[in-house]
């Protein structure tokens, strides 16, 4: 009986840890595709932060850089 408890024991942690494996697994997943999307996000971001400033330098500007200063 000894064997059978045993076994019985050993098939529960299996199932167990198949199980922590799926959710690790789903967590990992999730995490990457958050790190994709910020990446894609970041990567726009420098771009537009690149552009800003080369507008900048060439005297351009932004929107704002035709309008008047707020005390006329």
């Amino acid at each position: 009986m000894t064997n059978n408890a045993d076994i019985v024991e050993l098939q529960q942690q299996i199932a167990f840890q198949e199980q922590t494996v799926d959710t690790l697994n789903e967590v990992v997943s999730r995490q990457q595709k958050d790190l994709t999307r910020i990446e894609r996000t970041l990567s726009l971001l420098a771009q537009q932060m690149k552009n800003l400033q080369q507008a900048a330098d060439a005297g351009q500007g932004g929107p704002e850089a035709n309008e008047p200063p707020p005390h006329y």
